[in-house]
Protein backbone atom coordinates (compact mmCIF):
# COMPACT_ATOMS: atom_id res chain seq x y z
CA UNK A 1 0.00 0.00 0.00
CA UNK A 2 1.17 3.52 -0.75
CA UNK A 3 3.04 5.23 2.08
CA UNK A 4 1.51 8.68 2.54
CA UNK A 5 3.61 11.53 3.92
CA UNK A 6 1.14 14.42 4.20
CA UNK A 7 -2.60 14.90 4.29
CA UNK A 8 -2.30 17.12 1.21
CA UNK A 9 -1.05 14.07 -0.71
CA UNK A 10 -4.06 11.98 0.33
CA UNK A 11 -6.73 14.60 -0.35
CA UNK A 12 -5.06 15.57 -3.62
CA UNK A 13 -5.62 12.04 -4.95
CA UNK A 14 -9.12 11.62 -3.55
CA UNK A 15 -11.02 14.40 -5.39
CA UNK A 16 -14.25 12.84 -6.62
CA UNK A 17 -18.03 13.35 -6.40
CA UNK A 18 -18.28 10.35 -4.04
CA UNK A 19 -19.39 11.17 -0.50
CA UNK A 20 -16.67 11.21 2.14
CA UNK A 21 -18.44 12.33 5.31
CA UNK A 22 -22.08 12.18 6.43
CA UNK A 23 -23.30 13.45 9.77
CA UNK A 24 -26.41 11.65 11.07
CA UNK A 25 -29.22 14.18 10.82
CA UNK A 26 -26.85 16.67 9.23
CA UNK A 27 -24.81 17.42 6.14
CA UNK A 28 -22.84 15.33 3.65
CA UNK A 29 -19.52 16.36 2.13
CA UNK A 30 -18.11 14.77 -1.04
CA UNK A 31 -14.39 14.38 -1.65
CA UNK A 32 -14.53 17.37 -4.01
CA UNK A 33 -16.23 19.46 -1.33
CA UNK A 34 -13.70 18.24 1.24
CA UNK A 35 -10.82 19.54 -0.90
CA UNK A 36 -12.53 22.92 -1.24
CA UNK A 37 -13.20 23.03 2.49
CA UNK A 38 -9.52 22.40 3.20
CA UNK A 39 -8.53 25.37 1.06
CA UNK A 40 -11.22 27.65 2.52
CA UNK A 41 -10.55 26.74 6.12
CA UNK A 42 -6.82 26.89 5.50
CA UNK A 43 -7.15 30.53 4.45
CA UNK A 44 -9.10 31.26 7.63
CA UNK A 45 -6.40 29.63 9.74
CA UNK A 46 -3.77 31.75 7.98
CA UNK A 47 -5.76 34.90 8.71
CA UNK A 48 -6.03 33.89 12.36
CA UNK A 49 -2.28 33.31 12.65
CA UNK A 50 -2.37 29.52 12.92
CA UNK A 51 0.61 28.11 11.03
CA UNK A 52 2.67 24.93 10.65
CA UNK A 53 3.72 23.42 13.95
CA UNK A 54 1.31 25.44 16.06
CA UNK A 55 -0.52 23.40 18.67
CA UNK A 56 -4.28 23.89 18.61
CA UNK A 57 -6.60 22.52 21.29
CA UNK A 58 -9.75 21.64 19.33
CA UNK A 59 -13.04 21.64 21.24
CA UNK A 60 -15.93 21.35 18.76
CA UNK A 61 -19.37 19.91 19.55
CA UNK A 62 -20.77 18.78 16.16
CA UNK A 63 -18.92 15.74 14.82
CA UNK A 64 -18.96 16.84 11.17
CA UNK A 65 -17.49 20.24 12.01
CA UNK A 66 -14.96 18.68 14.33
CA UNK A 67 -13.71 16.38 11.56
CA UNK A 68 -13.46 19.18 8.99
CA UNK A 69 -11.48 21.43 11.34
CA UNK A 70 -9.34 18.49 12.47
CA UNK A 71 -8.45 17.70 8.86
CA UNK A 72 -7.95 21.39 7.98
CA UNK A 73 -5.44 21.77 10.81
CA UNK A 74 -3.56 18.64 9.71
CA UNK A 75 -3.74 19.92 6.12
CA UNK A 76 -1.97 23.10 7.32
CA UNK A 77 0.53 20.88 9.19
CA UNK A 78 -0.57 22.15 12.57
CA UNK A 79 -0.81 19.87 15.62
CA UNK A 80 -4.25 19.08 17.05
CA UNK A 81 -4.98 18.41 20.72
CA UNK A 82 -8.61 17.18 20.76
CA UNK A 83 -10.68 17.98 23.86
CA UNK A 84 -14.01 16.56 24.94
CA UNK A 85 -16.47 19.43 24.34
CA UNK A 86 -18.27 18.44 27.55
CA UNK A 87 -15.08 18.49 29.62
CA UNK A 88 -15.01 20.59 32.78
CA UNK A 89 -12.73 23.62 32.88
CA UNK A 90 -10.11 21.77 34.93
CA UNK A 91 -9.75 19.10 32.23
CA UNK A 92 -9.55 21.73 29.49
CA UNK A 93 -6.83 23.55 31.38
CA UNK A 94 -4.93 20.30 31.97
CA UNK A 95 -4.99 19.39 28.26
CA UNK A 96 -3.87 22.90 27.34
CA UNK A 97 -0.96 22.69 29.76
CA UNK A 98 0.10 19.12 28.93
CA UNK A 99 -0.02 19.76 25.18
CA UNK A 100 1.46 23.27 25.52
CA UNK A 101 -1.25 24.48 23.16
CA UNK A 102 -0.78 27.79 21.36
CA UNK A 103 -4.52 28.20 20.70
CA UNK A 104 -7.90 27.04 21.95
CA UNK A 105 -10.43 26.71 19.10
CA UNK A 106 -14.17 26.00 19.32
CA UNK A 107 -14.77 25.92 15.55
CA UNK A 108 -17.06 28.95 15.68
CA UNK A 109 -15.04 31.89 16.94
CA UNK A 110 -11.44 32.74 15.96
CA UNK A 111 -8.91 30.70 17.97
CA UNK A 112 -8.07 32.10 21.39
CA UNK A 113 -4.37 32.73 21.97
CA UNK A 114 -3.10 30.66 24.89
CA UNK A 115 -0.72 31.86 27.62
CA UNK A 116 1.47 29.01 26.35
CA UNK A 117 1.60 30.55 22.88
CA UNK A 118 5.39 30.93 23.03
CA UNK A 119 5.98 27.16 23.02
CA UNK A 120 8.22 26.21 20.13
CA UNK A 121 6.36 24.91 17.02
CA UNK A 122 6.96 21.26 16.17
CA UNK A 123 7.76 20.61 12.52
CA UNK A 124 4.98 18.87 10.60
CA UNK A 125 1.39 18.15 11.55
CA UNK A 126 0.10 15.62 14.02
CA UNK A 127 -1.94 15.10 17.16
CA UNK A 128 -1.38 15.27 20.90
CA UNK A 129 -3.63 13.24 23.17
CA UNK A 130 -3.46 12.46 26.87
CA UNK A 131 -3.25 8.91 28.17
CA UNK A 132 -6.03 7.84 30.52
CA UNK A 133 -3.92 8.50 33.58
CA UNK A 134 -5.17 5.36 35.35
CA UNK A 135 -1.70 4.73 36.79
CA UNK A 136 -0.89 8.30 37.65
CA UNK A 137 -0.74 11.71 36.04
CA UNK A 138 -1.86 11.59 32.37
CA UNK A 139 0.99 11.80 29.87
CA UNK A 140 0.85 13.70 26.57
CA UNK A 141 1.34 11.44 23.53
CA UNK A 142 2.39 13.12 20.31
CA UNK A 143 2.02 11.39 16.93
CA UNK A 144 3.24 12.91 13.67
CA UNK A 145 1.18 12.82 10.49
CA UNK A 146 3.34 10.11 8.91
CA UNK A 147 2.74 7.82 11.88
CA UNK A 148 -0.99 8.52 11.76
CA UNK A 149 -1.24 7.82 8.02
CA UNK A 150 0.87 4.67 8.38
CA UNK A 151 -1.55 3.26 10.96
CA UNK A 152 -4.59 4.36 8.95
CA UNK A 153 -3.17 2.49 5.95
CA UNK A 154 -2.75 -0.62 8.08
CA UNK A 155 -6.40 -0.38 9.15
CA UNK A 156 -7.43 -0.19 5.49
CA UNK A 157 -5.28 -3.20 4.61
CA UNK A 158 -6.38 -5.33 7.58
CA UNK A 159 -10.09 -4.75 6.93
CA UNK A 160 -9.85 -4.53 3.13
CA UNK A 161 -11.61 -1.20 2.99
CA UNK A 162 -12.37 0.02 -0.53
CA UNK A 163 -14.11 3.06 -2.06
CA UNK A 164 -17.32 0.99 -2.05
CA UNK A 165 -17.32 0.74 1.76
CA UNK A 166 -19.36 2.95 4.05
CA UNK A 167 -18.35 2.93 7.71
CA UNK A 168 -20.28 4.05 10.77
CA UNK A 169 -18.57 5.40 13.89
CA UNK A 170 -20.47 6.69 16.93
CA UNK A 171 -17.25 6.86 18.98
CA UNK A 172 -15.88 10.05 20.58
CA UNK A 173 -13.62 12.07 18.32
CA UNK A 174 -11.31 13.15 21.12
CA UNK A 175 -9.79 9.65 21.27
CA UNK A 176 -7.33 7.98 18.90
CA UNK A 177 -9.64 5.20 17.69
CA UNK A 178 -12.21 7.34 15.87
CA UNK A 179 -9.58 9.80 14.61
CA UNK A 180 -7.34 7.22 12.94
CA UNK A 181 -9.53 4.18 12.30
CA UNK A 182 -12.68 5.98 11.15
CA UNK A 183 -11.67 9.48 9.98
CA UNK A 184 -8.22 8.87 8.47
CA UNK A 185 -8.83 5.21 7.60
CA UNK A 186 -11.87 6.07 5.49
CA UNK A 187 -9.96 8.92 3.85
CA UNK A 188 -7.00 6.73 2.92
CA UNK A 189 -9.38 4.07 1.55
CA UNK A 190 -11.33 6.66 -0.45
CA UNK A 191 -14.49 5.33 1.17
CA UNK A 192 -17.42 6.94 2.99
CA UNK A 193 -17.88 7.56 6.68
CA UNK A 194 -21.06 8.17 8.69
CA UNK A 195 -20.63 9.75 12.13
CA UNK A 196 -22.99 10.43 15.01
CA UNK A 197 -22.66 12.60 18.09
CA UNK A 198 -22.61 9.50 20.28
CA UNK A 199 -24.01 6.02 20.70
CA UNK A 200 -27.83 5.95 20.58
CA UNK A 201 -29.02 2.40 21.15
CA UNK A 202 -32.63 2.94 20.10
CA UNK A 203 -31.71 4.32 16.65
CA UNK A 204 -28.47 2.44 16.07
CA UNK A 205 -29.76 -0.16 13.62
CA UNK A 206 -32.07 2.25 11.80
CA UNK A 207 -29.02 4.41 11.02
CA UNK A 208 -27.14 1.33 9.80
CA UNK A 209 -30.03 0.45 7.48
CA UNK A 210 -30.79 3.96 6.22
CA UNK A 211 -27.14 4.81 5.54
CA UNK A 212 -26.38 1.40 3.95
CA UNK A 213 -23.39 0.91 6.21
CA UNK A 214 -20.92 -1.86 5.35
CA UNK A 215 -18.79 -1.87 8.53
CA UNK A 216 -19.20 -0.61 12.09
CA UNK A 217 -16.57 0.90 14.39
CA UNK A 218 -17.58 -0.12 17.93
CA UNK A 219 -16.32 -0.90 21.42
CA UNK A 220 -17.31 -3.78 23.75
CA UNK A 221 -19.63 -1.63 25.87
CA UNK A 222 -21.69 -0.80 22.76
CA UNK A 223 -21.86 -4.47 21.77
CA UNK A 224 -22.93 -5.42 25.30
CA UNK A 225 -25.85 -2.97 25.18
CA UNK A 226 -26.91 -3.94 21.64
CA UNK A 227 -26.96 -7.64 22.54
CA UNK A 228 -29.56 -6.95 25.25
CA UNK A 229 -31.94 -4.69 23.30
CA UNK A 230 -34.85 -5.70 21.02
CA UNK A 231 -33.80 -3.68 17.94
CA UNK A 232 -32.45 -5.60 14.96
CA UNK A 233 -30.99 -4.65 11.57
CA UNK A 234 -33.25 -5.21 8.59
CA UNK A 235 -32.86 -8.41 6.62
CA UNK A 236 -30.55 -7.87 3.68
CA UNK A 237 -28.26 -5.40 5.43
CA UNK A 238 -24.82 -5.03 3.85
CA UNK A 239 -22.69 -4.98 7.04
CA UNK A 240 -19.52 -7.00 6.42
CA UNK A 241 -18.18 -6.87 9.97
CA UNK A 242 -18.22 -5.07 13.29
CA UNK A 243 -14.83 -3.86 14.46
CA UNK A 244 -14.28 -4.00 18.22
CA UNK A 245 -11.46 -2.06 19.90
CA UNK A 246 -10.44 0.20 22.80
CA UNK A 247 -11.13 -2.43 25.49
CA UNK A 248 -10.98 -6.24 25.83
CA UNK A 249 -13.93 -7.98 24.17
CA UNK A 250 -15.30 -10.84 26.30
CA UNK A 251 -15.78 -13.96 24.23
CA UNK A 252 -19.32 -14.38 25.57
CA UNK A 253 -20.30 -10.92 24.31
CA UNK A 254 -18.83 -11.59 20.90
CA UNK A 255 -20.74 -14.87 20.62
CA UNK A 256 -24.00 -13.21 21.69
CA UNK A 257 -23.64 -10.47 19.08
CA UNK A 258 -22.72 -12.82 16.25
CA UNK A 259 -25.54 -15.24 17.08
CA UNK A 260 -28.13 -12.49 17.47
CA UNK A 261 -27.31 -10.30 14.47
CA UNK A 262 -25.54 -12.70 12.11
CA UNK A 263 -22.65 -10.26 11.70
CA UNK A 264 -19.03 -11.28 12.33
CA UNK A 265 -17.09 -9.36 14.96
CA UNK A 266 -13.41 -8.55 14.34
CA UNK A 267 -11.53 -8.06 17.60
CA UNK A 268 -8.54 -5.71 17.43
CA UNK A 269 -5.94 -4.31 19.80
CA UNK A 270 -4.53 -0.83 19.95
CA UNK A 271 -3.44 2.07 22.10
CA UNK A 272 -2.85 5.80 21.81
CA UNK A 273 0.94 5.35 21.86
CA UNK A 274 0.69 3.27 18.67
CA UNK A 275 -1.65 5.58 16.79
CA UNK A 276 -4.52 3.14 17.56
CA UNK A 277 -4.24 -0.26 15.84
CA UNK A 278 -1.53 -2.73 16.84
CA UNK A 279 -3.14 -6.04 15.87
CA UNK A 280 -6.32 -7.20 14.18
CA UNK A 281 -8.01 -10.51 13.50
CA UNK A 282 -8.68 -11.61 9.94
CA UNK A 283 -12.12 -10.82 8.54
CA UNK A 284 -15.02 -13.17 9.40
CA UNK A 285 -14.64 -16.55 7.75
CA UNK A 286 -10.93 -16.04 7.07
CA UNK A 287 -9.35 -17.44 10.22
CA UNK A 288 -10.62 -15.10 12.90
CA UNK A 289 -9.12 -16.69 16.03
CA UNK A 290 -11.31 -16.80 19.14
CA UNK A 291 -9.71 -15.30 22.23
CA UNK A 292 -6.98 -13.56 20.24
CA UNK A 293 -6.69 -9.86 19.40
CA UNK A 294 -5.23 -10.89 16.04
CA UNK A 295 -2.05 -10.55 14.04
CA UNK A 296 0.29 -7.54 14.25
CA UNK A 297 -0.46 -4.96 11.53
CA UNK A 298 2.51 -3.02 10.20
CA UNK A 299 4.14 -3.16 13.61
CA UNK A 300 6.54 -5.45 15.48
CA UNK A 301 5.24 -7.18 18.60
CA UNK A 302 7.32 -9.19 21.01
CA UNK A 303 6.85 -10.80 24.41
CA UNK A 304 9.57 -10.33 27.01
CA UNK A 305 10.29 -11.84 30.41
CA UNK A 306 10.68 -9.88 33.65
CA UNK A 307 14.34 -9.26 32.83
CA UNK A 308 13.45 -7.85 29.38
CA UNK A 309 14.53 -10.83 27.28
CA UNK A 310 12.31 -12.06 24.40
CA UNK A 311 10.53 -15.34 25.10
CA UNK A 312 9.50 -18.09 22.64
CA UNK A 313 6.02 -18.59 21.19
CA UNK A 314 3.47 -19.73 23.74
CA UNK A 315 5.32 -18.30 26.73
CA UNK A 316 3.67 -15.54 28.70
CA UNK A 317 5.25 -12.19 29.40
CA UNK A 318 5.02 -8.44 28.84
CA UNK A 319 3.95 -7.08 25.44
CA UNK A 320 6.28 -4.62 23.71
CA UNK A 321 5.82 -2.89 20.34
CA UNK A 322 8.00 -1.14 17.78
CA UNK A 323 7.35 0.41 14.38
CA UNK A 324 6.59 3.52 12.32
CA UNK A 325 3.21 4.04 13.98
CA UNK A 326 4.62 4.02 17.52
CA UNK A 327 5.31 7.32 19.26
CA UNK A 328 8.73 8.84 18.63
CA UNK A 329 10.37 9.85 21.95
CA UNK A 330 12.05 12.77 20.15
CA UNK A 331 8.84 14.23 18.67
CA UNK A 332 6.59 16.81 20.28
CA UNK A 333 5.88 16.21 23.97
CA UNK A 334 7.16 12.62 24.05
CA UNK A 335 10.42 13.15 25.94
CA UNK A 336 8.96 11.24 28.90
CA UNK A 337 9.01 8.08 26.75
CA UNK A 338 12.83 8.06 26.67
CA UNK A 339 12.75 6.65 30.20
CA UNK A 340 10.76 3.56 29.21
CA UNK A 341 11.75 2.85 25.58
CA UNK A 342 14.78 0.79 24.63
CA UNK A 343 16.00 0.41 21.03
CA UNK A 344 12.61 1.67 19.83
CA UNK A 345 10.60 -0.87 21.86
CA UNK A 346 7.69 0.54 23.86
CA UNK A 347 6.29 -1.44 26.85
CA UNK A 348 2.51 -1.50 26.55
CA UNK A 349 1.79 -2.56 30.12
CA UNK A 350 -0.16 -5.56 28.83
CA UNK A 351 0.57 -9.22 29.54
CA UNK A 352 0.07 -12.01 27.02
CA UNK A 353 1.68 -14.39 24.55
CA UNK A 354 2.12 -15.02 20.83
CA UNK A 355 1.14 -18.42 19.49
CA UNK A 356 3.07 -20.38 16.86
CA UNK A 357 1.17 -18.61 14.05
CA UNK A 358 1.90 -15.13 15.40
CA UNK A 359 -1.55 -14.43 16.86
CA UNK A 360 -1.45 -12.27 19.96
CA UNK A 361 -3.38 -13.26 23.08
CA UNK A 362 -3.79 -10.78 25.93
CA UNK A 363 -4.37 -11.71 29.55
CA UNK A 364 -4.76 -8.27 31.07
CA UNK A 365 -2.90 -5.22 32.28
CA UNK A 366 0.01 -5.91 34.58
CA UNK A 367 -1.42 -3.48 37.16
CA UNK A 368 -4.74 -5.40 37.25
CA UNK A 369 -3.30 -8.82 38.12
CA UNK A 370 -4.55 -10.05 41.52
CA UNK A 371 -2.00 -11.77 43.78
CA UNK A 372 -3.89 -14.10 46.12
CA UNK A 373 -1.37 -15.67 48.46
CA UNK A 374 1.21 -15.97 45.67
CA UNK A 375 -1.31 -17.23 43.10
CA UNK A 376 -1.71 -14.85 40.13
CA UNK A 377 -5.27 -14.25 38.97
CA UNK A 378 -6.06 -12.63 35.62
CA UNK A 379 -9.39 -10.77 35.96
CA UNK A 380 -10.27 -11.32 32.31
CA UNK A 381 -10.27 -15.11 32.74
CA UNK A 382 -12.72 -14.90 35.65
CA UNK A 383 -14.90 -12.36 33.84
CA UNK A 384 -15.05 -14.50 30.70
CA UNK A 385 -16.45 -17.41 32.70
CA UNK A 386 -18.96 -15.34 34.70
CA UNK A 387 -20.27 -13.72 31.52
CA UNK A 388 -21.28 -17.14 30.25
CA UNK A 389 -23.86 -17.36 33.03
CA UNK A 390 -27.29 -16.60 31.52
CA UNK A 391 -28.21 -14.10 34.27
CA UNK A 392 -25.04 -11.98 33.88
CA UNK A 393 -25.13 -9.05 31.46
CA UNK A 394 -21.76 -7.53 32.38
CA UNK A 395 -19.14 -7.91 35.09
CA UNK A 396 -15.74 -6.80 36.34
CA UNK A 397 -13.33 -8.45 38.75
CA UNK A 398 -10.83 -6.54 40.90
CA UNK A 399 -8.59 -7.27 43.86
CA UNK A 400 -9.55 -6.46 47.44
CA UNK A 401 -6.97 -6.22 50.25
CA UNK A 402 -6.76 -9.31 52.48
CA UNK A 403 -4.92 -9.37 55.82
CA UNK A 404 -3.28 -12.76 55.21
CA UNK A 405 -3.37 -13.47 51.46
CA UNK A 406 -2.56 -9.92 50.39
CA UNK A 407 -5.44 -9.76 47.91
CA UNK A 408 -8.57 -11.64 46.97
CA UNK A 409 -10.85 -11.27 43.91
CA UNK A 410 -14.30 -9.73 44.16
CA UNK A 411 -16.81 -9.44 41.32
CA UNK A 412 -19.10 -6.58 40.35
CA UNK A 413 -22.03 -8.02 38.40
CA UNK A 414 -24.65 -6.34 36.23
CA UNK A 415 -27.69 -8.65 36.14
CA UNK A 416 -30.06 -9.09 33.23
CA UNK A 417 -32.84 -9.08 35.84
CA UNK A 418 -31.66 -7.78 39.21
CA UNK A 419 -34.56 -9.30 41.14
CA UNK A 420 -33.93 -12.74 39.66
CA UNK A 421 -30.16 -12.69 40.22
CA UNK A 422 -29.18 -15.81 42.17
CA UNK A 423 -25.81 -15.15 43.83
CA UNK A 424 -25.41 -18.66 45.33
CA UNK A 425 -26.17 -20.05 41.89
CA UNK A 426 -23.58 -17.76 40.34
CA UNK A 427 -20.98 -18.94 42.87
CA UNK A 428 -21.80 -22.55 41.98
CA UNK A 429 -21.25 -21.59 38.34
CA UNK A 430 -17.85 -20.14 39.28
CA UNK A 431 -16.98 -23.36 41.09
CA UNK A 432 -17.76 -25.35 37.93
CA UNK A 433 -15.39 -23.39 35.71
CA UNK A 434 -12.70 -21.82 37.87
CA UNK A 435 -9.98 -23.07 40.18
CA UNK A 436 -10.77 -22.47 43.83
CA UNK A 437 -8.28 -19.62 44.26
CA UNK A 438 -9.76 -17.78 41.25
CA UNK A 439 -13.35 -17.78 42.55
CA UNK A 440 -14.56 -14.36 43.74
CA UNK A 441 -14.70 -14.00 47.51
CA UNK A 442 -17.77 -11.77 47.17
CA UNK A 443 -20.24 -10.62 44.53
CA UNK A 444 -21.72 -7.13 44.30
CA UNK A 445 -24.79 -6.68 42.11
CA UNK A 446 -24.70 -3.21 40.54
CA UNK A 447 -26.83 -1.42 37.98
CA UNK A 448 -23.84 -0.54 35.79
CA UNK A 449 -20.05 -0.58 35.73
CA UNK A 450 -18.04 2.65 35.72
CA UNK A 451 -16.61 3.06 32.22
CA UNK A 452 -14.72 5.76 30.37
CA UNK A 453 -15.79 7.35 27.10
CA UNK A 454 -14.14 4.55 25.09
CA UNK A 455 -15.87 1.80 27.08
CA UNK A 456 -12.94 0.72 29.24
CA UNK A 457 -13.90 -0.39 32.73
CA UNK A 458 -12.62 2.09 35.32
CA UNK A 459 -11.14 -0.60 37.56
CA UNK A 460 -9.44 1.97 39.77
CA UNK A 461 -12.90 3.27 40.73
CA UNK A 462 -14.03 -0.24 41.68
CA UNK A 463 -10.86 -0.88 43.67
CA UNK A 464 -11.45 2.41 45.49
CA UNK A 465 -15.00 1.31 46.32
CA UNK A 466 -13.91 -1.98 47.89
CA UNK A 467 -11.08 -0.30 49.80
CA UNK A 468 -13.58 2.16 51.25
CA UNK A 469 -16.09 -0.59 51.99
CA UNK A 470 -18.78 1.02 49.88
CA UNK A 471 -19.13 -1.58 47.14
CA UNK A 472 -22.68 -2.59 46.33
Amino acid sequence: MQQWKTLQDVIGERRSPRPYLTEVGGSTWTYEELAREMERRGRLLDAWGVHEGHRVALMVQKPGEFILWFLALLYKEAIVAPINPAAPETDVRRTMEKSQANFLFDGVHPPVLSPLSMSRPTRGGGVILLTSGSTGDPKPVGLGIRALLHTASQVVEAHRLTPQDRGFSPLPLFHINALVVAVLGSLVAGSSLVVDDGFHASTFWSVIDEQQVSWINAVPSILTVLSQRPEMPRAGHRVRFIRSASAPLPRAIRERVEARFGIGVVETYGMTEAGSQIAANPLPGEGNRAGSVGLPCGIEVRIVSEDGEPVPAGERGSVEIRGPGVLDPNWGPNQWARRVMHAGWYPTGDLGFLDEDGFLFLEGRSRDIINRGGEKIFPREVEEWLLRHPEVADCAVVGRPHPILGEEPVAFVVARDEEAMDIPGLDEWAERGLSRFKRPAQYFVVKSLPKGSTGKIARQDLRQQVREGGAG
